[in-house]
């Protein structure tokens, strides 16, 4: 037996957007035909003509191509969403015929119905939690082919934010042998249960599809983050029942492990393995950390017994150019950016994220709050929540399970037992996390749902640290949300006509506060466990305090390509403890001369001096929630802020006036990338001046092109701009715009250029290297004929091949599977002389690579006569199995009736194998 094996189905998948209605019949054979497995009419069948459609490849968001529209919402960026189709067809191999065979969607924006060969199989009702579908006893082996279609109803909204369209995270096709450890049937907890020594208990879940009571033994290895064994256990056998799923416990214990922390994110790997009579029947890996986290009612959070503040950001999962269809890439660069802000702890708002965000935030040593979309206690509801919990329960960097955002029963009696209903879900799955929700109101009730939550989360309403804090003195409490302050990268006036709103830290919604005041607040307060700012990113939609023709948010500490505001520094000034020293804002103000510049610092230090064109404008003692500010008329040359930490200069920061943009500059993320066909990375252009200095008041437009990859999206950061995400045409805003790209599967080298008027020209080589791919699901393009009926009896003597079929004769015709390997044979055996036919209503294409089609039979036996629509079309004569071509004309195109008289003249004779047009 071989284990299991992952097939990537993210390749070559046929688009059409938009619903495609398969005309409606009102015959008795149509409502009957199509009542029966596998008969859903149109798209899910194998003879549909998908030819014309679009080719995509996964993950794919529809909604971020479409243009702007101020008919559309603006919570969703005014994109539309609509309605669409995927379609994939492929074959299966025999050799995995009896295997468990699951198609594993990661995520489909928003409804989904998804068919397989014929059937409805799944309809999925939340576009943020994954879903797996057993397709065992449904599958299609060998030659002939497997239809997968969805459909996708995105005009069905979760959220209040951009939710994307379409299939936007990974698809596979997973291959087990009947006894194996199911999806997310690996479960570890550790507890230290003295000081370096620590007890692991792993459980392994084995399901044993087998008309047999089986032993089986269980292989656990732990590798440690240097990829040096640490623990090789093999346990005793255990009898797994028939049918049923099994639970075997594996204990061991291990002396001074490398502990996960934000600083040092150690990761351990798990490798589990099922024997069957010593022979290997599945594998499967997961990850793990060494770390203890508490919290205090007093002190707040703890990770490894010491106090951590948690300074969080909320996010919702798009990026800038691409929507919600995320490159695995691009979480750790997202990740990365907010660590370089000095932030510990992401909140995924409001929604379970991508599976890659978590293992960056494990690799990276970011915290997080793993929040589920919806707060209901359904069935369809709880099941959400446990795959929430089951597919994350591993992750070292997962410390709480949020089970609600802001809802409306929050104060209330039944919102409580909805949440004490969630939470004991959660636990029985997952007692080492705690379970909060994202409170903004009620919390004051004399019952709500924070009497069943383990940590309270208060979003925004700062008058109530306090009071419950004193009337819940046992109770953790944490800001879940806070900040929600507006700003423009590179912006320093505001303009209600332009929309442009300036970045000095004072402005904020009704409901929030400023990044200085936010953190006042919380640093003052030893029994708050910190908060989680809205938001680290702009994102797409919800824009405020603005509408059209603003597209996107203005509360992000980073703008929607992931560029610094001036916040960013604001919150790393309050976040780090090394110094770090900004001043604001740029020194280009062109046609200013002598007027009156606001200089602002944002500084951890001591002091802070401000130079201007080396005059001092004074030293000043810094408050960090108050900062320094300096009244500078404006002379073009520099300005320079200089923090003092024990009265020794400890930071600097300058801003230079700089020349006009003379080139571009084009700055990747990472020197190199591989050329495996899903590795992305964003790309940075710049105007700069003659000394390469970037010039932040530049815009204009340039045209990026691509040589050895594409573009995924483009952006600027501008919540106002509505040019297409998709093109390469882009203006800059503020000096600046950015490129998503993707190499060319098996290139060697990419070179990506940006061109403009009237300035140099930039461009950049990036070497590709060479990765192991994922063994992936390739698609058929061809469209089969399926649907065949016969003749329920054989004929002595010719018969009429176009005799009249009673419209409710479902007796006469007996259906036959067209496939020499399927279980209900279309051939007739040892009827010599005899005559059969077969018939089936189809539609031919108009045309196929441009030309008419050719109606193609693989292999035919015996004397063949096809009619199309009443007509000979052609006639054959094969003792044994041979093809059979046969030319389509100009008036068959459309709906049509196919017949085909045999004649057996041996002992078989029949339709051997598969027709399809071609």
């Amino acid at each position: 037996m071989s284990t299991r094996v992952s097939l990537s189905m993210d390749k070559d998948w046929s688009f059409h957007p938009g619903d495609v209605k398969e005309p409606l019949q009102m015959t008795h054979s149509y409502i009957y035909n199509t009542s029966k497995a596998g008969a859903c009419p149109g798209v899910p069948q194998e003879d549909f003509d998908a030819r014309e459609w679009e080719t995509v490849n996964l993950p794919h968001d529809w909604a971020v191509r479409q243009p702007f529209s101020e008919a559309s919402a603006a919570n969703w960026g005014y994109k539309s969403g609509g309605k669409a189709w995927y379609r994939k067809v492929f074959a299966i191999p025999e050799k995995y015929r009896d295997k468990e065979l699951t198609i594993e969607f990661e995520g489909v924006a928003t409804h989904a119905v998804v068919y397989f060969n014929g059937s409805v199989i799944h309809r999925n009702f939340s576009a943020y939690t994954p879903f797996q579908i057993d397709i065992s006893d449904r599958a299609h082996f060998g030659s002939r082919p497997n239809v997968l279609a969805v459909f996708v109803d995105a005009d069905v909204w979760e959220g209040w934010w951009y939710e994307g369209a379409g299939i936007y995270r990974h698809v596979w096709l997973n291959i087990k042998n009947p006894i194996h450890i199911p999806q997310y049937g690996l479960s570890i907890r550790m507890e230290e249960t003295s000081e370096n020594t620590w007890k692991v208990n792993l459980f392994t879940n084995v399901c044993n599809q087998t008309d047999k009571d089986t032993e089986v033994r269980i292989s656990t290895t732990l590798v440690d983050p240097d990829q040096e064994l640490e623990v090789n256990i093999n346990n005793e056998g255990v009898i797994c029942e028939a049918g049923e799923e099994s639970q075997v416990e594996t204990e061991f214990t291990i002396e001074d492990p490398k502990v996960w922390d934000i600083e040092e994110p150690n990761i351990y790997e798990v490798i589990t393995k099922v024997f069957v009579e010593d022979e290997l029947v599945d594998s499967d890996r997961t990850v793990c950390g060494f770390r203890t986290i508490a919290m205090d009612p007093e002190k707040g959070f703890l990770l490894n017994g010491r106090p951590v503040k948690l300074f969080g950001t909320c996010n919702h999962q798009d990026f800038g150019g691409i929507g919600v269809a995320v490159p695995d890439s691009l979480h750790e660069y997202r990740i990365e950016r907010l660590k370089a802000m000095g932030s510990n702890a992401y909140r995924c708002a409001h929604g379970l994220p991508h599976k890659e965000l978590l293992d960056a935030c494990d690799k990276m040593g970011m915290l997080v709050i793993d929040e589920n979309r919806n707060f209901e206690t359904s069935e369809e509801g709880l099941e959400q929540l446990r795959t929430m919990v089951l597919r994350d329960r591993n992750h070292p960097s997962v410390i709480m399970y949020s089970i609600f955002n802001e809802e409306p029963l929050q104060g209330t009696e039944e919102g409580r037992r909805m949440a004490h209903t969630m939470r004991e879900e959660i636990r029985a799955l997952d007692d080492t996390r705690f379970v909060t929700g994202a409170m903004h109101g009620g919390i004051d009730l004399e019952e709500s749902a924070v009497d069943s939550l383990d940590v309270c989360g208060i979003n925004y309403q700062t008058e109530q640290y306090d009071s419950f804090h004193k009337k819940h003195p046992d109770m953790p409490v944490f800001a879940s949300e806070s900040t929600s302050s507006f700003s423009v990268r590179s912006c320093y006036e505001d303009n209600e006509e332009t929309h442009m709103i300036s970045s000095y830290d004072e402005h904020a919604a009704d409901w929030g506060r400023t990044v200085r005041q936010t953190w006042k607040d919380i640093m003052a307060r030893d029994f708050m466990a910190g908060a989680f700012m809205w938001t680290g990113f702009d994102y797409l939609g919800e824009p405020t305090p603005y509408t059209w023709p603003s597209v996107s948010s203005y509360f992000g500490m980073m703008d929607t390509c992931g560029y610094a505001k001036d916040a960013f520094y604001m919150a790393k000034a309050i976040f780090s403890g090394k110094p770090v020293c900004h001043v604001l804002p740029h020194w280009n103000h062109r046609g200013k001369e002598g007027q009156i510049i606001r200089v602002m610092s944002h500084t951890n230090c001591e002091e802070a001096e401000l130079i201007v064109n080396r005059k001092s404008y004074g030293r000043k003692k810094i408050d960090l929630f108050e900062q320094a500010e300096w009244q500078v008329p404006y002379q073009p040359g520099y300005i320079e802020l200089i923090g003092y930490r024990d009265g020794i200069k400890a930071a600097h920061d300058v801003k230079i006036t700089t020349g006009e943009p003379v080139r571009l500059k084009i700055v990747p993320w990472h020197r190199g990338m591989y050329n495996d066909g899903r590795d992305a990375m964003p790309v940075n252009i710049y105007a700069v001046d003659e000394k390469g200095r970037g010039v932040p008041d530049a815009s204009f437009e340039i045209d990026i092109n691509v040589e050895g990859g594409v573009i995924l999206g483009t952006c600027n950061g501008d919540p106002t701009c509505h040019e297409d995400f998709g093109s390469g045409h882009r203006s800059l805003f503020n000096g600046r715009c950015q490129a998503v790209v993707q190499a060319e599967e098996g290139a060697s080298q990419m070179v990506i250029s940006a061109v403009a008027p009237e300035v140099e020209f930039g461009s950049l080589m990036i070497p590709l290297s060479t990765r192991k791919t994922e063994p992936f699901v390739e698609s058929i393009r061809q469209q089969y004929l399926t649907g065949w009926k016969m003749t329920a009896e054989l004929y002595e003597e010719k018969p009429d091949v176009n005799m009249h079929v009673d419209e409710f004769d479902m007796n006469t015709w007996m259906d036959v599977q067209v496939d020499e390997k399927a279980g209900t044979p279309a051939i007739f055996e040892d009827q010599e002389g005899k005559y059969g036919i077969y018939r089936i209503r189809t539609h031919i294409p108009d045309r196929i690579n441009g030309r008419l089609p050719v109606l193609h039979f693989e292999s035919v036996w015996g004397q063949c006569s096809v009619y199309v629509n009443g007509e000979l079309r052609a006639e054959t004569s094969n003792e044994w199995p041979g093809p059979l071509d046969v030319d389509m004309q100009e008036k068959d195109t459309g709906t049509a009736e196919i017949r085909v008289l045999v004649k057996s003249l041996n002992f078989h004779a029949g339709l051997h194998s598969m027709v399809v047009f071609r």
